[in-house]
């Protein structure tokens, strides 16, 4: 697809969810996931676990997997919580990388949400227009907050050298994106630009996009991943 990133870099960039290129996950006897997560505080005990499915990506292709999550249960009065992987999205059956690989299409391509192009094939109709929608209704309503959060992550990853040398030409939106009519333009240009850092730092550090988004999920400020996005 014709974009900011070079189309074959960006791919080799985002390939793989977070159980495949991670070692945060443990693969039970069954075939299964499971993430353990860290105890909550003093006071609570592991509970088991229960399940959900994810869809994730593996080398470029999508696939369902059922994923154990440790729960965690409180002994001064039985409340209960239970730990969440930095790639399990609340409420959604797709993977973090995944909203940002369909968003990405849709902000960065010169088509509208009905015939833009994916960044990988195997992401072809997986999900309806109308739900891509509400995944950019969701992120743009956290676009600076996202923003913030990347931009510290791929920092770290930088330093001692400047995160303005990914990218020294600047990011700008594409001029598609400003002729386009969204409900909110101002948020959609920066979760444009929280987007593009996130690539450009995996594309040009060589780090997984999944893992540089997990990193920046857990610079949300509270223990809860899912609360940035």
């Amino acid at each position: 697809m014709a974009g900011t990133f070079e189309a074959e870099r960006l791919r080799e960039a985002v390939r793989s969810s977070l159980f495949a290129v991670s070692r945060l996950y443990r693969v039970r006897g069954d075939g299964d996931l499971q993430y353990d997560g860290k105890r909550p505080g003093e006071g609570w005990d592991a509970h088991g676990y229960f399940p959900r499915q994810l869809w994730m990506l593996d080398d470029g292709g999508l696939v369902c997997h059922r994923l154990w999550k440790q729960r965690w249960l409180r002994r001064e009065d039985g409340r209960t919580c239970h730990s969440r992987p930095p790639d399990d999205v609340r409420s959604l059956w797709s993977c973090a990388l995944i909203v940002v690989l369909k968003l990405w299409a849709l902000l960065d391509g010169t088509s509208g949400l009905h015939t833009s192009p994916e960044v990988l094939p195997g992401l072809e109709g997986h999900v309806s227009p109308r739900t891509t929608s509400r995944w950019l209704g969701r992120l743009g309503s956290r676009a600076l907050a996202l923003h913030q959060a990347i931009r510290r992550a791929v920092m770290e990853r930088c330093e001692p050298r400047p995160i303005e040398r990914l990218f020294p030409a600047g990011l700008s939106p594409p001029r598609g994106l400003a002729c386009r009519r969204w409900r909110d333009p101002p948020s959609v240009a920066t979760l444009w630009r929280a987007l593009a850092i996130l690539l450009a730092g995996a594309v040009e550090l060589s780090v997984p996009t999944a893992v540089l988004l997990a990193e920046a999920r857990g610079r949300c400020g509270t223990p809860d991943t899912s609360s940035l996005f």
